[in-house]
């Protein structure tokens, strides 16, 4: 008892240090910190109640330094933070809605960033086959109904869109090149932190969504399967385009900003496919 006291105080003490509203990204080693207490815990709770009560409606820093740490959270900590970040639903979408008010390309990210952890959540509440980090084995999807694979691709394309949205907004609030002309890039690398997360993410569920556009075709009729691929080729081309914008920011930051890098590009073309199944594309220094 007296351990469990002394993680949820030292929480407390990480989550402030993180949230800090200052025009600066937060250091590694506390989210690290705050990680690694999330195992002890195996309770998320005391991170939405300090950062209620640093407000996340009205200081856009603080919620931005939020929104990019509970992300983290979600994927690199243990299945516990899932549920309980649920319980705040109706916190994220006021948040969102409050933020989605302001005319300002900043504020707009933030709404962004809400409806991805929304949907994230929601995702893995749902599916709780699979992993914080989107994983799953085959053999799971593969026991699932026609119907249950229509519906979980149905999932996946709605997460990818809000996914889509929150890189898209980002990366038009960085006026790379006006960045580069002034010499500062404080903003630009205060919201480049949301990138390697919302890009694994991407990069995880083109693989499952790439295998189920490609096995349910066959399955289902020409409307219901050209539909899907539409919706497919839609998606996953905006992502293409979001990933040339990624390279090309890395070419001008050069090692002072950590952006992830690809080793393939999609592939779209399916009725050129072999039977063979996809290895979907791969991120390095993520």
């Amino acid at each position: 008892m007296c351990d469990h006291r002394l993680y949820r105080r030292q929480m407390r003490y990480h989550v402030i240090k993180v949230i800090t509203p200052k025009l600066k990204p937060a250091k590694q080693s506390h989210v690290d910190k705050i990680i690694a207490l999330s195992y002890r815990l195996r309770d998320a709770h005391v991170i939405w109640q300090t950062a209620e009560k640093a407000s996340l409606t009205n200081n856009a820093y603080t919620t931005w330094k939020f929104c990019v740490l509970l992300h983290k959270v979600l994927r690199l900590g243990p299945k516990e933070v899932i549920r309980d970040s649920s319980d705040y639903f109706s916190l994220i979408q006021s948040s969102s809605i409050r933020w989605e008010k302001q005319n300002n390309l900043i504020y707009c990210c933030i709404a962004a960033y809400w409806k991805v952890l929304y949907g994230r959540i929601w995702f893995l509440c749902n599916y709780e086959n699979f992993t914080n980090k989107l994983d799953c084995d085959l053999s799971h999807i593969d026991d699932y109904g026609e119907n249950c694979r229509i519906s979980l691709l149905s999932h996946i394309f709605a997460y990818q869109e809000h996914l889509n949205e929150l890189l898209f907004t980002v990366l038009s609030a960085l006026d790379v090149q006006n960045l580069i002309n002034s010499g500062d890039c404080r903003q630009t690398f205060f919201l480049a932190q949301a990138l390697p997360s919302a890009v694994s993410d991407s990069d995880t569920l083109y693989g499952y969504a790439f295998l189920l556009v490609k096995n349910l075709r066959p399955q289902l009729s020409p409307d219901t399967s050209s539909d899907l691929y539409r919706r497919f080729c839609s998606l996953y081309t905006i992502v293409q385009e979001i990933f040339d914008q990624i390279t090309f920011m890395q070419i001008n930051f050069g090692n002072l900003l950590d952006l992830p890098k690809f080793t393939t590009t999609l592939c779209l073309d399916m009725p050129e496919l072999t039977l063979q199944e996809p290895t979907a594309p791969s991120l390095m220094d993520c």
